[in-house]
Formats: structure tokens, C-alpha cells, sequence
């Protein structure tokens, strides 16, 4: 019978990565396995590293933040029992100064959280008093007028009040309990013009518990006027009514609770995005449905490490419309997220990355002085396959700052060819492929691949009689972009596979490809 040309294209659909169906059901533009590439503009490629940046911590960082305050540009990090902050590369301790080291947050559930309000930074680990924070400032301090016995979980700025979740009062845990500060003016959080005085008809502060569901209240993120409160098993919002009421409290969502405490995020449209205990979801405060049923939820809640499932959080990179799931997979080191799962919500598309054992990721300016630039670049302008207004090369776009938790580093992602000097693997598989019939015995004697960039990567062609019989793959084939046109092989079976690998530090993105075959059994 004469040859035929099974051609996959960016024209048929988005790629994308699919773990959940099966790859003998998938369409063809889906790969049934993939290690660090991203699905951009219809082309799969070879993912960006990360850098180390702002020079090196003086304890293994576990939480950051940015704060950009006039001119002043600076990030705040934390570690297990000190606060720091960073003026260019310069690490400075800010720990308060008045009553020592925080507790450790060794071994628990516990991080450093917090938001920005009135000219000041308020932080909490859960463990201690929260504590507040002006540039201008040499070390934090204990939050001014918040009562020496009360501990919380989480404290996020709304409406010009604080509102704190999660309560310990004096021993006894009040994980359904949300209490709420004063209105509080510009600069007064730190001056003692704040009040949390619960009793006084004079303050607007009060506190409220979050009830109809058992589970513990873990977090809060603004959506438009609404602060979005996450339990476990539920979700409420919180809108300011002012008078005697000063907020009102209502249930949104039932039986659909948060995975983890920072396991949410804010796309900036009037949406969140969360992890449950069982999905991965988008919400706009009214309407909730399922972005990763039958494509990656099987695999996602299959692969995280149940000891440390807390350490799961999620990040955004708006500069590629992305959304990270970074988890631990079970046995990482020292339970530490080693995994992005990534959602594209432009183009609706997964994929994956490793990640270097980090704890929390944040979002901001890194100094511009220590940004990329061209003339710093190892490539030429016609071989870079990226946009030149990309991250990598823009100082002036947040960048995604990692807290290397196992390497006491800080890492800017996107950054680089490499992770950190070393390089890594980039893999696309598709098996299952029918090449045009599943129930006729192929011989594929020639792919020709749509590869654009620079180096080589290598090829590998493989097939199956039976489903799941398990691949045999031929030896890979060096595929020299720019040079090579095709991949010359001899496999025979009912279904092709395709394996592209790259373990060099160079950029490439494959557009499609044409699998050359014949049949040589209809049995």
C-alpha cells in the first residue's frame, strides 16, 4: 500500500499535557508525558530555568513579599525564626528587637503570611504576636494595641481594617473565629492609633465566627469589593456595611474548601483560582466550576506527598497567563514543592515544570540593575525563540521570586537556560498515536519534525501492537535543528509514539510534525 502522511498541527489545536485519559483516546496534539515545556502560541517548547538573584540569604528563606513604597523598592522575607530585608543584594535582619527570636516554624503547619496596609507591612506565623513593619524602620515590632494572649493563623488588610483569622486566645483555638481591627488610618498601624478592642462601642472592631461547617478557617483574598474567607469545607465573603454592623458575613460556596492555606490565587479579573480537596477550580464570587477535571486531577491528588500536602500552594505569572499548583510529590526533599503542575488560562492548556524545593512564590520587581539584559544575553537576536518583550528580558515586568527553601537561595523563575548553572531535561511524549487507523499494523518509516530554535535534541520512535502492551523504542536519533529535516526509523505496530527529549541549555519549540507510515496488516 502506498506511504501517507499523518500530519499533527498547531492548526488542529492547542497542545497540551494529559494525564487523565487515556493516550489512546486523546487527540493527537496532546502528549501523554511531559518534564519541563510549555505550551505557548500553538508551539510546545523547552521551558525557561531560574536564576539565583538579590543576592544570597542569611537564613533558608520560607516566605516572601515585595513592597514597592515610592521610590523605595525592597522585598521582605522570612525564615524559620527571623525576618529579613533586602536593599539591592543587601540582607539585613529586622526581626523585632523586643522579644527576641519568633518560635520555629520547624516541623509544623505554619508560614509567615501577611499583607500591606497604611504605609506598613503586618505579618503573622501563627506562633506570635503578629508584628508590623515601616521602611523607615530598623526591626519589627509587636502590631501596636493587639492583646498580648491572642495569636492568628493569617492577617489580611481590607477596607482600611485588619482582619485577622483563625484565632488562639490564650491557649484555647478559635480556628472558626475572624476578628476584625479598628478602621485604621494612613501610618497609624504602627503609632497605637489602632484599636482591637472588641468591647468598645467607640471601635468598629469585632469578631465573628464562621459556623455551619467544621472545617478550620485557613485564609482571605480580596475579590472586587468582597474579602473572600476559605475554610477547609466552605467559603464565605466578608462586605463592609459600616454602622453598628461594620461587616456582613455570608456563605458562599458549601462543601468546596481550600486544599491548603496559600493554595488560592488572584487572577486580577474578578476570579480566584483554588485548589480543593479534591479539584481545581475557578470562582468570580458567585459561580464556581472544575478547570482540571479529565485533564490532570487524577494525576495532581495521585502524586502529592500526604505527609506534607500543606506546603501545596498556588502562584500566579500573569506576564504567560498562568497559573502554578506547586506541590510536593511524595518523597521530595525535605518536603519541599519540587513540582509546578501549570494551567495556561489564556489557551487553556496544562503543563509541568520541575521546581528546586521551594516554599512559598512571590510576585514583584527584582532590582533592574540585576535583570537580564540583551548585551548580557549568550544568544544571538535571530536564534532566541522567545518575544523580546518577554520576562526574561524586561526588568520593568514582575518577576516569580522563589523561595529556594532547600538551597538557602532566591530564585527568579523564567530566568536563564539552566536551573541555577545546571542544565535539565525537557521531554514531550505521545504514544497511542493511531496514525490514521487503530485497527491496521503500520510501518513508519520517516517523522519529519517542526522544530525551530538552536542545538540538538533527540528523537526517539517507538510502537505498540496492543494498548498499554508497553512501547518499544527505537535508539533516539540526534536531530540537529536548523539542519535535520526528518528522523529516518523502522518501527511497525497499531499505535506510533514520538518521544523528544533535550537535556542542553538551548531554546527550541516544535510547531508540529508529519509521521510517514504504510499499512502492512489490516489484522
Amino acid at each position: 500500500m502506498a506511504k501517507q502522511l499523518f500530519d499533527i498541527s498547531a492548526k488542529q489545536a492547542q497542545f497540551s499535557y494529559n494525564r487523565d485519559l487515556s493516550p489512546y483516546d486523546m487527540p493527537p496534539m496532546f502528549f501523554s508525558d511531559v518534564q519541563n515545556a510549555r505550551f505557548l502560541d500553538g508551539k510546545a517548547g523547552k521551558i525557561l530555568g531560574h536564576s539565583q538573584v538579590l543576592g544570597t540569604p542569611s537564613a533558608a528563606p520560607h516566605w516572601t513579599i515585595a513592597w514597592l513604597q515610592g521610590s523605595t523598592d525592597l522585598w521582605i522575607y522570612g525564615g524559620l525564626t527571623q525576618l529579613f530585608k533586602i536593599t539591592g543584594t543587601t540582607h539585613s535582619e529586622v526581626t523585632r528587637a523586643v522579644g527576641g527570636a519568633y518560635t520555629t516554624l520547624a516541623n509544623t503547619t505554619n508560614n509567615w503570611q501577611g499583607g500591606i496596609l497604611g504605609g506598613a507591612l503586618v505579618v503573622t506565623n501563627g506562633l506570635d504576636v503578629p508584628q508590623s513593619y515601616v521602611q523607615s524602620g530598623s526591626a519589627f515590632t509587636d502590631l501596636a494595641n493587639w492583646p498580648s494572649t491572642l495569636k492568628c493563623k493569617a492577617i489580611v488588610p481590607f477596607r482600611n481594617h485588619l482582619i485577622a483569622l483563625n484565632l488562639t486566645d490564650d491557649g484555647t483555638e478559635k480556628p472558626f473565629t475572624i476578628r476584625w481591627s479598628d478602621a485604621i488610618p494612613a501610618g497609624a498601624v504602627t503609632n497605637g492609633a489602632n484599636t482591637w478592642n472588641t468591647s468598645s462601642t467607640a471601635s468598629e472592631s469585632s469578631e465573628t465566627d464562621l459556623i455551619g461547617t467544621e472545617g478550620h478557617v485557613l485564609n482571605a483574598l480580596q475579590l472586587g469589593n468582597e474579602l473572600i474567607i476559605y475554610k477547609e469545607d466552605s467559603v464565605f465573603s466578608l462586605n463592609y456595611v459600616g454602622g453598628n454592623f461594620v461587616f456582613n458575613v455570608r456563605e458562599k460556596f458549601k462543601d468546596t474548601g481550600l486544599f491548603a492555606r496559600d493554595a488560592v490565587t488572584d487572577l486580577g479579573d474578578g476570579r480566584h483560582v483554588m485548589m480543593t480537596t479534591n479539584d481545581v477550580v475557578i470562582h468570580n464570587g458567585n459561580t464556581i466550576k472544575s478547570i482540571i477535571e479529565n485533564d490532570m486531577k487524577t494525576f495532581l491528588f495521585s502524586e502529592i506527598d500526604s505527609t506534607h500536602f500543606h506546603r501545596t500552594f498556588l502562584a500566579h505569572n500573569k506576564v504567560k497567563n498562568e497559573v502554578w499548583i506547586c506541590f510536593p510529590q511524595t518523597g521530595a526533599t525535605n518536603g519541599f514543592p519540587n513540582f509546578a503542575l501549570i494551567w495556561n488560562y489564556r489557551e487553556d492548556n496544562w503543563s509541568i515544570r520541575d521546581l528546586p524545593g521551594v516554599n512559598y512564590i512571590a510576585k514583584g520587581l527584582v532590582n533592574p540593575a540585576l535583570a537580564n539584559s540583551w548585551s548580557a544575553g549568550t544568544t544571538t537576536w535571530s536564534t532566541v525563540t522567545l518575544p523580546w518583550a518577554q520576562q526574561e528580558f524586561n526588568p520593568a515586568v514582575d518577576t516569580l521570586l522563589m523561595c529556594g527553601t532547600n538551597s538557602t537561595k532566591l530564585f527568579a523563575a523564567d530566568s536563564g537556560t539552566t536551573f541555577d548553572g545546571t542544565t535539565f531535561l525537557t521531554k514531550m511524549e505521545r504514544i497511542g498515536l493511531h496514525a490514521g487507523r487503530t485497527d491496521a499494523v503500520k510501518s513508519v518509516t520517516r517523522v519529519f519534525p517542526r522544530i525551530e530554535g538552536t542545538g540538538t535534541v533527540n528523537i526517539s520512535i517507538g510502537s505498540e501492537l496492543h494498548p498499554f502492551q508497553g512501547v518499544s523504542y527505537n535508539d533516539p536519533v540526534a536531530f540537529q535543528i536548523g539542519i535535520d529535516s526528518k528522523v529516518d526509523c523502522r518501527v511497525r505496530g497499531r499505535y506510533i509514539a514520538v518521544k523528544v527529549e533535550s537535556t542542553g541549555d538551548a531554546q527550541f519549540n516544535l510547531s508540529g510534525m508529519a509521521i510517514e507510515s504504510e499499512v502492512v496488516s489490516d489484522r
